[in-house]
């Protein structure tokens, strides 16, 4: 899977990461659309944020 993403949107989706407390679902789909946009398979990504792959397609559309 691989998605196109700005250098903007690379910084912004890195300062979701690293929040925590209430944003952590925030969190985690910044850090699978940051690993989408480096082409890492959808089944790795899903498994590194403990999500069906169903669930991780979707959030590059959502972003």
């Amino acid at each position: 899977m691989q998605v196109e993403i700005t250098p903007e949107e690379t910084t912004v989706l890195v300062g979701w990461k690293k929040r925590s407390g209430s944003r952590v679902l925030a969190g985690m789909k910044a850090e699978a659309v940051l690993y989408a946009s480096r082409g890492v398979d959808v089944g790795i990504i899903a498994e590194t944020v403990e999500r069906t792959e169903r669930t991780v397609q979707e959030w590059p559309t959502e972003w």
